[in-house]
């Protein structure tokens, strides 16, 4: 039994029954029937959640708003690349030592400042808009920015869900996680690319900036979560003199990244399950930066044809992740990872050779579907087999992979500049069906897990 969840003390063990039941059997209730909605239930996941569904309406409509200024300011796909590529370079420098610091921080005040900080640099760039200064740069540095803001907001934002459901509805709370997140891809898509015609760039990123901060309030109402301590590890705080421990911060989070890269070295199912993560990052999930140019040069369809782009994704991400939070505690999850990786390569291959707006879209909710069922389960299966004092840095190596599929975007924008983006983006597709047959075929160990 995991030990969060047994609090009978041992005393308590062995005391004897009350007088005259000795011989009576004890019926241990099962614990509750996990449903869709299981961990809504506790208040402050509540909240988590509804920070996270603010927060990603900002970072969707963001999303939109930028990429579409990029293509109107340069209309080259591997500009959008180069942009994308701004902001996976922190994560690749700098994601192990964010995810020492989320082991040793308050996770959720972390959390809170990275929010802050997010709506500091879109600010920014929404007056430069407004005052028509802004400059191809601009969107760089403020996509590098971002890019190191998720160094610190990725491991947190994964490592704080151990710290406020139990073991056994993590795979319902991560799938809520990706049910909040792709409703986002669903709606506010869709409402940014309406407002682009009716207010302009700069005021989707004026609302973009009031997400953040509400985003910040929905945190700042959490409860801080109860550390959970193990021997040999003790989170920054003040000691007994009064004296903060941040002298010593450079040598204890070098050594915590050294534990942690000893811990995966030794840990081949973990790490196999990062290498499926690898695949679809690089070959696959780049499409999403790339829909401007799909929208404007392949289908025609303008800016609200862009954002329904997105939200036909985000609608199948949705089903997909609700369907996944219902499922409780499935068995075969090793099969169903393999399925749903073949799935989303397949649908991928179809959408990059579709020139029919309707067929893109029909094609973009099974692609949404398949991605993100994969990814949710991924997630889950690396965090149910991770030690929770490990757990920020891993997710910080599993945050590490996020990097790669915005900086994926930049060879698949310069190669669609050449051959066609719909040519390159099938060609991604193929390549992550050939890489995950063969995972399949040389990891029995992934398709065995349950």
């Amino acid at each position: 039994m995991n030990s969060r969840d047994n609090n009978t003390s041992a005393p308590e063990a062995r005391r004897p029954p009350p007088l005259g039941e000795t011989q009576l059997e004890v019926a241990v209730s099962p614990p509750p029937k996990i449903s869709t909605f299981t961990s809504l239930r506790d208040r402050n996941y509540l909240r988590y959640w509804l920070s996270l569904l603010v927060g990603f309406t900002g970072l969707q409509m963001n999303i939109v708003a930028r990429g579409w200024l990029v293509w109107e300011m340069t209309e080259s796909a591997l500009d959008i690349g180069i942009v994308s590529f701004a902001f996976g370079v922190p994560i690749l420098l700098f994601s192990l030592f964010g995810g020492a610091i989320a082991d040793r921080v308050p996770k959720r005040n972390l959390l809170i400042i990275t929010q802050l900080c997010n709506a500091s640099v879109t600010l920014v760039i929404a007056i430069l808009v407004t005052t028509d200064a802004i400059q191809f740069w601009h969107l760089v540095a403020a996509g590098a920015a971002t890019g190191f803001f998720f160094v610190f907001d990725g491991p947190a934002r994964q490592a704080i869900i151990t710290e406020l459901v139990p073991t056994r509805q993590l795979l319902n709370a991560i799938s809520l996680n990706s049910s909040a997140m792709n409703l986002t891809r669903v709606l506010a898509p869709t409402i940014a690319g309406a407002l682009l015609v009716i207010i302009g760039e700069a005021g989707v990123f004026y609302i973009v900036v009031g997400c953040y901060i509400a985003a910040a309030g929905a945190l700042s109402m959490i409860s801080p979560p109860q550390r959970v301590e193990e021997p040999g590890f003790a989170p920054l705080r003040a000691s007994a003199s009064g004296q903060s421990r941040w002298g010593t911060l450079a040598r204890e989070i070098r050594a915590d990244l050294t534990e942690g890269l000893s811990y995966l070295r030794h840990s081949p199912l973990i790490l196999s399950l990062l290498a499926m993560t690898f695949i679809p990052m690089v070959f696959g999930l780049p499409y999403m930066f790339l829909l401007p140019v799909f929208a404007d040069d392949v289908l025609g369809v303008g800016e609200f044809g862009f954002g329904t782009l997105i939200a036909a994704g985000g609608v199948g991400a949705l089903i997909a992740s609700l369907s996944i939070a219902s499922l409780g505690d499935y068995r075969r999850k090793g099969i169903l990872l393999f399925v749903l990786a073949l799935a989303f390569g397949i649908t991928l291959v179809g959408f990059g050779l579709s020139h029919s707006y309707a067929l893109s879209l029909v094609i973009l909710l099974a692609v949404g579907a398949g991605g993100t069922g994969y990814m949710t389960l991924n997630n889950t299966l690396i965090m149910t087999n991770v030690p929770i004092r490990m757990m920020g840095r891993v997710m910080s190596i599993y945050m590490l992979t996020f990097a790669l599929m915005p900086m994926g975007a930049l060879p698949i924008g310069a190669l669609g500049d050449v051959i066609g983006v719909g040519t390159a983006v099938a060609g991604g597709g193929a390549i992550l069906i050939i890489s995950v047959l063969a995972m399949a075929i040389l990891l029995p160990s992934l398709r065995r897990l349950e």
